[in-house]
């Protein structure tokens, strides 16, 4: 094979040009202090740095959740033992009204500061965290409390449970429901409302218009007419739905009425709640003996559902008013069982407190171990790669000087 000049000038360039390359690659490392500019530098060292990236950014968010739960169960902790302390001075207001030589004006004045303290335990009760109201369950853009009645506005059950995630397949519950604050244990009930029932099956009635068309109601206080369309219903539901199609047409009151069925029975429910929540049939309406309401004219609306912690303030407070020794001094057992529910309630808190505290520093490990595998895969050996650097530049020089000879002979050098 016969070797030209021509060959060999062009292979002197193809060999500067990948001396130079990989100069720029070495360059480039020392610049970002990364391995790899682009995936396919090296598939296996970028595959690893997604997947570490990935878990480094899980444990960023999961130690964020801790850090707000943590935030989240402060609140919960300081309201508990405000509550707590409320509790202990109301406690020693009931020493203080069971003795027997209190003056009604003593009684009075210890009166009034219950009555200010079951204020503060109401406010307590509709505790928030960054806007959110911490006792009221899923709920958590409405207050728990009413704040002049102290019942309840909704309902709260137990299992209305708020869970954050803090780790892979874990988590844990941040929230106190309301009910096992206020209610010793038990569900947040609403106040309920105004309820009426039949007692007959009415499948099949006609309705004669002037004979049996006319239903009247007392709701809240306000009569309400019925005319119910004539016609032979041919089941429960559809004389259901014909009532409450001329209730909706005809109702101006504030309490909404809602008929549905119980069973095979007429129900009648008001959308008032509390002490003047009611609902009652006239008997002496054409309707009702047909539809089995001219003998029920039962009201089923109930006072204000209290939880008992503010309930036991307000018999404390009736009792001072009347000056009732004995009722006051039965009120310390009550006292004490409130104090002993918040006592199971903070030591809950208290422990998943403890489970996030060892759960942070546990992350705060993680992020260090994965943030130092990261940077074990993606960047570069400084040392090492400015020593391959100035290798890589006396190979350049090296194939600069043997171009150089090369390329040296010139036309006249080929003339003589």
């Amino acid at each position: 094979m016969r070797i030209t000049n021509n060959m060999l000038v062009n292979n002197m360039i193809n060999y500067i040009g990948t001396n130079l390359s990989r100069m720029d690659g070495l360059q480039n490392q020392i610049a970002t202090g990364k391995k790899i500019r682009v995936p396919s530098d090296d598939p296996i060292v970028a595959a690893r740095a997604l997947k570490l990236r990935t878990d480094v950014s899980e444990i960023e968010q999961y130690k964020r959740n801790v850090q707000d739960a943590m935030s989240w169960m402060d609140i919960t902790e300081s309201t508990l033992n405000n509550l707590t302390e409320i509790l202990q001075r109301t406690r020693e207001l009931a020493v203080q009204g069971a003795n027997g030589t209190t003056t009604p004006s003593d009684t009075e004045k210890i009166s009034q500061e219950v009555m200010q303290l079951r204020k503060q335990a109401v406010h307590l009760g509709n505790a928030t965290y960054a806007g959110r109201y911490i006792f009221s369950g899923y709920k958590t853009d409405m207050p728990l409390i009413d704040e002049e009645t102290g019942g309840f506005e909704f309902d709260v059950s137990l299992g209305e449970t708020i869970h954050y995630v803090i780790g892979i397949g874990d988590d844990i519950n941040i929230n106190v429901t309301g009910g096992d604050v206020f209610n010793r244990g038990s569900n947040a009930t609403r106040e309920s409302n105004g309820i009426t029932t039949g007692d007959l099956d009415i499948a099949g009635l006609t309705i004669t218009a002037g004979v049996n068309d006319q239903l009247n109601l007392e709701v809240d206080g306000e009569t309400i007419s019925i005319t119910i369309p004539p016609m032979t219903y041919p089941s429960n539901e559809a004389l259901a739905t014909a009532m409450q199609t001329e209730i909706n047409n005809i109702t101006t009151t504030a309490a909404d009425i809602t008929v549905t069925l119980d069973g095979s029975k007429l129900r009648f429910e008001s959308g008032s709640q509390g002490d003047g929540s009611s609902i009652s049939i006239d008997g002496s309406s054409t309707a009702a003996a047909d539809l089995g309401l001219a003998t029920t004219t039962q009201v089923d609306g109930s006072s204000a559902t209290k939880g008992n912690l503010i309930k036991n303030f307000d018999d404390m407070i009736e009792a001072l008013k009347a000056g009732d020794n004995a009722a006051i001094s039965n009120m310390l057992g009550s006292i004490d069982e409130e104090m002993e529910n918040l006592m199971r309630i903070r030591a809950d808190v208290g422990a998943r407190m403890n489970r996030l505290e060892l759960t942070s520093d546990r992350l705060m490990s993680d992020g260090i171990n994965f943030t130092k595998l990261m940077s074990e895969n993606e960047d570069v050996d400084i040392a090492e790669t400015i020593i391959n650097l100035k290798n890589e530049e006396n190979v350049y020089k090296a194939s600069l000087a043997g171009g150089a000879r090369i390329i040296m002979p010139t036309l006249l050098d080929f003339l003589r």
